[in-house]
């Protein structure tokens, strides 16, 4: 698994080590086919986003896009993080990247069953990479 660090907003430079670090140690605990582009972006960005595509007018802590199915080449998706709305909520930025790319990987918390079964492998990939 590829997971690639994407600064889209200068203000987000801080962060971006950090993120690379946590994302190589990831990577080694996914499945090893694919890639996910991670990005971090500013909160008015995320806003955008937010509102854009779930209606909703604020911003939030990560977003998650996988792509189509049937789209060609190694790419998974998507994962938007926006590291001062996750810190000015005490909030952990690993955990975020955890959460957003198990969301492309095909987890989900819609239901409670789901939630305990994301919030465990959530649990087991935060103690393997910390």
């Amino acid at each position: 698994m590829k997971l690639e660090i994407i600064l889209l907003d200068k203000q987000a430079q801080k962060y971006k080590k950090e993120m690379e670090k946590m994302a190589g140690r990831l990577a080694d605990f996914l499945p090893k086919k694919g890639e996910i582009d991670v990005y971090l972006i500013s909160s008015g960005r995320m806003r955008h986003l937010n509102k854009m595509f779930r209606k909703k007018d604020k911003p939030t802590n990560v977003l998650s896009f996988q792509k189509p199915k049937n789209f060609p080449g190694k790419q998974l998706g998507e994962v938007y993080l926006d590291p001062f709305y996750i810190k000015k909520h005490k909030e952990d930025l690993t955990l975020m990247l955890v959460h957003g790319v198990l969301h492309i990987l095909g987890y989900d918390h819609k239901k409670r069953n789901d939630r305990i079964i994301m919030e465990k492998k959530e649990a087991r990939l935060l103690s393997e990479i910390s």
